[in-house]
């Protein structure tokens, strides 16, 4: 703490405080509440210059009763109330006071910690919310070398009748490629008058069950990671077609929402995108809850509920994914492309590929390499993401080396930096024949390595670890090592992996490189794992289980197609703990019971999860893990999950994103239900999502977080203005999402914050 530049304690200076504080109470103006000034004629500000020794400061009271020894606020621990009507956004002022032991007003400062919750004048007190974000923020009050703090909560309520205002920036909300809203469905209903307001506050019906009226969509427990776009609210109802009016509630702590809609037999409804954001930035960890009612003008039905959790996190990077009917592509051809967080709708990840087929990508989890095979799959190439899918390489033929570069890199694992990959061998549906080995991406020739092609022929799916220190795989052939053999398809297998790189880094070495260390995380002779991923801190591993075949005759055991049945199962790579079935994520409760709505096209969508991969960088004290799932997506695409459509209509083959405790047990499902990845075409069958963060930004650009920065840091521009990158790491303890080599560098260390993958992280939930 500063301390004060007042050097004595005088009445006259007690005097002098009064003076200022009765002429700002007189609305005097700025210039009435500039400090007094000591006795040598110097300016004696609220603070000063540390290092002056023997400076005691004791303050007088006004009156001259007694020293003034401590300051408080008042009020105390105010609430501010934001009342939003159809966009129309109605507080008051709050006038915060500093007063002294004595109960006399002196003349502080004033700051709060959280800006985004409002404007605080320092030299009056006055807060004005902003009405942006709901919460509670620190008040600090300083006079001299005295402080004070109280928390000050902003508390929102907002009444929405019809649609909303346009969403700014977001050109796609009303309708196209992503949907309604993103989400598809219904667009908002139409207003309604203050008497069916009123009908549906008022006495409602509780439904016998849930055939009356359920829930389709979003599933009860979900965790919603800050960034994500609003969910559709899916139900269904015997009630129908009666229901002429929606009332849509959603409550936490100091916030409130109520949206009235004449919507006449609608089985789904969006939530308002403002309301939304404004409810998970406002979270402080209490449970979100919903609640939906229904009504024909007389009778109100409901409420049906559900209770979410919100990640303090904001979910970042892209997810690069296969999609079949794609309209941004020329006829059915397949494409890659790209999603973000947030965004109405997907963009094709390689400029210039709209008119040819481009499928059976991987990418690199730095976010800088893709690589794609084309229509005839015998030839393929590298781009580069950081220069807007530049080619780097491209291969056909036979490598320099002579190996051939039919199939070399489909369905195969990159290292981290993209510079080289290891092959998938024979046993995907589309695979290389030769046996399975490094290739470096530069012109498609075997990297000299060690350990591994004496052990391993044929690893089916691999994927390295996101620092690359590990791999996992398929252990589908070979003579193995060390008791560890191979299973036929039925096991899975981690190797550790060095090729040199620094510590800390991914950048390798010269080659050789060195495998060692062969071990099984997985066997059983009724499943066939594949299609594994590993967790941003390598703790484990999480993986698409087999548990019934395609029925196309010659087809693959790890095909998603043709009938094929998979659940997620995760596995620790420490290799004690059993492996689990994500009972969460597939759609069953903890005790296994399956808890996701069915229909005659769906029986049994607990069994229609494939293909998972996880976003490298963790968020919230969660892991976010994007999959590929047939199952239904609430009554929107509700249709046999094996359809195709021909791009005519929607169909349930679509991602879908669970969280996974990042300070999980092992052995114990850490999964969260999970939710529809907003943006995504309706009409095509989407697969295979590969989540990677994005190519960085240069110092001095805008950012949200310090993984989207180069130098990993993204703090305030020294000069008043927003976010920005920053490559000089700032003093103290680096936040969340921001660069660290060690847990001890992170802000709230002690408190379980940890440096995973490079990056400091929240802890999870206890």
């Amino acid at each position: 703490m500063a301390k004060s530049g007042w050097h004595r304690a005088a009445a006259t200076v007690g005097l002098v405080s009064a003076i200022v504080w009765a002429a700002a109470q007189a609305g005097c103006g700025a210039d009435a509440q500039q400090a007094p000034t000591d006795s040598d004629g110097g300016d004696s500000g609220n603070s000063a210059p540390d290092g002056m020794p023997g400076d005691e400061t004791v303050f007088v009271g006004a009156d001259g009763g007694g020293p003034v020894t401590s300051i408080s606020i008042i009020p105390a621990s105010p609430i501010v109330d934001v009342t939003i009507d159809n966009g129309v956004i109605t507080t008051a002022p709050l006038t915060l006071t500093a007063v002294s032991n004595q109960n006399a007003p002196v003349a502080a400062n004033f700051a709060i910690d959280r800006g985004e919750l409002g404007k605080l004048v320092a030299s009056t007190g006055i807060f004005t919310a902003s009405g942006n974000v709901s919460g509670t923020g620190s008040v600090t009050a300083t006079f001299g070398n005295l402080t004070a703090t109280t928390p000050l909560s902003v508390r929102i309520k907002i009444t929405q009748s019809g649609k909303p205002a346009p969403d700014g920036g977001a050109p796609d909300a009303g309708g196209g490629t992503g949907g309604n809203n993103g989400v598809g469905g219904n667009d908002y209903g139409g207003p309604v008058s203050p008497q069916t307001v009123a009908i549906l506050s008022g006495a409602a019906v509780a439904p016998a069950n849930a055939a009356e009226l359920g829930w389709l969509y979003p599933y009860d427990r979900t965790v919603w990671p800050r960034g994500i776009l609003a969910p559709l609210l899916q139900w269904q109802t015997t009630h129908a077609p009666a229901t002429k009016y929606v009332r849509i509630h959603l409550e936490q702590k100091l916030f409130s929402f109520d949206g009235y809609y004449a919507a006449p037999n609608f089985i789904n409804h969006p939530v308002d995108q403002a309301a939304w954001r404004k409810a998970l930035l406002g979270n402080t960890g209490d449970p979100l809850k919903a609640a939906l009612y229904l009504s024909d003008g007389s009778t109100v039905w409901g409420p049906i509920e559900e209770t979410w959790t919100v990640s303090p996190g904001i979910l970042k990077g892209t997810v690069y994914y296969n999609s079949y009917n794609s309209s941004l592509v020329s006829g059915s051809k397949g494409a890659v492309l790209a999603i973000q967080p947030g965004a109405y709708a997907p963009s094709i990840a390689l400029p210039g590929t709209e008119a040819s087929c481009h499928v059976c990508h991987e990418v690199s989890s730095d976010g800088s390499t893709l690589i794609t095979q084309d229509e005839t799959y015998s030839n393929g190439a590298s781009y580069d993401l950081t220069q807007k899918g530049a080619v780097l390489s491209t291969y056909s033929g036979a490598a320099p080396d002579n190996t051939s570069n039919n199939r070399k890199f489909l369905w195969g694992g990159l290292y981290p930096d993209g510079s080289f990959g290891l092959s998938n061998s024979r046993h995907a549906r589309e695979h290389t024949s030769i046996d399975s080995n490094l290739f470096a991406r530069s012109n498609g020739s075997a990297i000299a390595s060690t350990g591994f092609t004496s052990a391993v022929k044929a690893a089916v799916t691999p994927a390295f670890s996101p620092d690359g220190r590990h791999v996992t795989f398929n252990f589908w052939e070979g003579p193995g090592a060390a008791g560890v053999t191979a299973g036929g398809g039925h096991s899975l297998a981690i190797m550790d992996f060095d090729c040199g790189q620094a510590d800390g880094g991914k950048a390798c070495g010269s080659p050789p490189f060195a495998f060692s260390n062969l071990r099984e995380l997985y066997r059983d002779n009724a499943h066939f794992p594949g299609w594994p991923a590993f967790y941003p801190d390598g703790s484990g591993v999480v993986f698409h289980n087999t548990v019934q075949v395609s029925n196309v005759a010659g087809d693959a055991e790890l095909s998603t197609w043709g009938g094929a049945q998979a659940e997620l199962w995760s596995t620790d790579t420490g290799l004690a703990p059993a492996p689990v079935r994500m009972n969460l994520a597939n759609g069953r409760d903890s005790n296994g019971v399956p808890y996701l709505p069915s229909n005659g096209s769906h029986p049994a969508d607990t069994v229609v999860n494939y293909e998972p991969t996880v976003n490298p960088v963790a968020s919230g004290g969660y892991f976010w893990v994007v999959f590929t799932s047939r199952r239904m997506y609430g009554n929107v695409a509700a249709g046999d999950g094996y359809d195709n459509g021909n791009g005519k209509y929607p169909i349930p083959k679509k991602l879908w994103v669970a969280a996974v405790d990042a300070n999980g047990k092992p052995a114990i499902d850490a999964s969260h239900p999970a939710f529809y990845l907003p943006g995504q075409e309706l009409n095509a069958g989407n697969m295979r999502g590969f989540w990677v963060i994005d190519p960085c930004k240069p110092s001095g650009n805008a950012c949200e977080t310090g993984e989207e920065c180069c130098g990993g840091f993204c703090r305030q521009d020294p000069d008043g203005g927003g976010l920005q990158c920053t490559d000089k790491p700032p003093m103290g303890c680096a936040q969340e999402l921001e660069k660290c080599a060690t847990d001890a560098d992170c802000c709230g260390a002690s408190q379980g914050v940890r440096c995973i993958n490079g990056y400091c992280s929240k802890p999870g939930p206890n």
